[in-house]
């Protein structure tokens, strides 16, 4: 069941089909047939809206009559450190969800154009400026996933 925010989204977007956990939709900001825009609808009715065309969420939401205070959750708990506290660590977690989403469709453009390269096709210019923008959004998510100890390092797999 999805919330009344999520609702009032939805029904003002072309073309949503579910996606993983949210939808896919195009992104009324960019336009294009396909289906650029993400949302999911996180914890305490939370809700990320990301376009992979690079559009700003406000833009998008802009583009159908709403504003991103019209998406947020009314606020139900007291101001006080430890429920900030959570707060963070649920934006965190909402950007991590967002960054390995991309991730997953980024990293499938850069196995397709090596499978390319490695069959002995020559990419295009226009094969070549995709690729270059996936490397860019990996490193964009790579940025976002940093956990936020400066001296942290993943642990060594064994081969």
């Amino acid at each position: 069941m999805t919330s009344a925010k999520v609702d009032l989204l939805l029904g003002r977007l072309e073309a949503v089909q579910p996606a993983g956990k949210g939808w896919r939709a195009r992104c009324p900001a960019c336009g294009g047939r396909s289906r650029k825009l993400s949302v999911i609808e996180g914890d305490e009715g939370r809700l990320l809206v990301h376009c992979f065309g690079g559009c700003e969420a406000g833009d998008v939401l802009q583009s159908v009559g709403l504003t991103l205070g019209d998406l947020f959750a009314e606020r139900a708990q007291a101001d006080n450190p430890e429920n900030r506290r959570r707060a963070r660590l649920a934006a965190r977690e909402t950007q991590w969800g967002a960054a390995l989403e991309m991730l997953e469709h980024e990293a499938l453009i850069i196995r397709i154009a090596g499978q390319q390269i490695s069959g002995g096709s020559v990419l295009t210019s226009e094969d070549e400026a995709r690729l270059a923008v996936a490397v860019h959004r990996v490193e964009e998510a790579r940025q976002a996933l940093r956990p936020h100890r400066p001296n942290w390092r993943p642990a060594a797999v064994a081969s």
